[in-house]
């Protein structure tokens, strides 16, 4: 069986509890944040650009741009689905520094916030593929928690 694919642009996340893949192509600086209920098998993924709301006076236009909105935001929708806090894992991935002349970091700034938002919520990071200065693409199946990373110049692997 064929599963539906749902694309997850920038600033935006999904939350199924039905057997789907979740993608996100060319994660560069952003970050793609997996969460997985492993018992009941809901899934969700944010392609989050940066980290806090609070640090930008621009988080209402789109507040799903940010790592904390989009974890709050997630865990909320799972747990109406019938999640439960204590069986879900995250998994993330990009945090990459593509620009590494500008000496900004964005995506190592990234990596660590969502790091923390997750200790925050005591959601245990289970797998991560995070910096370089490379780009990723991510695919999520839903129904059974394995993520696959690849890109350009990167091996395939799947977590």
């Amino acid at each position: 069986m064929v599963k539906k694919k749902i694309f997850i642009n920038i600033g935006e996340y999904k939350v199924s509890k039905e057997p789907i893949i979740l993608e996100c192509i060319g994660l560069g600086s952003c970050v793609g944040i997996c969460l997985w209920d492993r018992k009941k098998k809901i899934g969700a993924l944010a392609h989050v650009m940066l980290g806090r709301s609070s640090d930008s006076h621009l988080s209402d236009i789109n507040p799903f741009r940010f790592a904390d909105k989009a974890i709050d935001a997630m865990l909320s929708d799972m747990l109406a689905l019938g999640a439960k806090k204590e069986n879900i894992v995250a998994k993330i991935f990009g945090g990459g520094n593509l620009f590494r002349q500008s000496g900004f970091k964005i995506g190592e700034k990234n990596v660590v916030i969502v790091e923390e938002e997750l200790r925050k919520k005591g959601i245990p990071i289970v797998a991560k593929d995070v910096g370089g200065n490379h780009g990723r693409s991510i695919w999520f199946d839903t129904s059974t928690g394995k993520v696959v990373v690849g890109g350009p110049f990167i091996e395939t692997k799947e977590y």
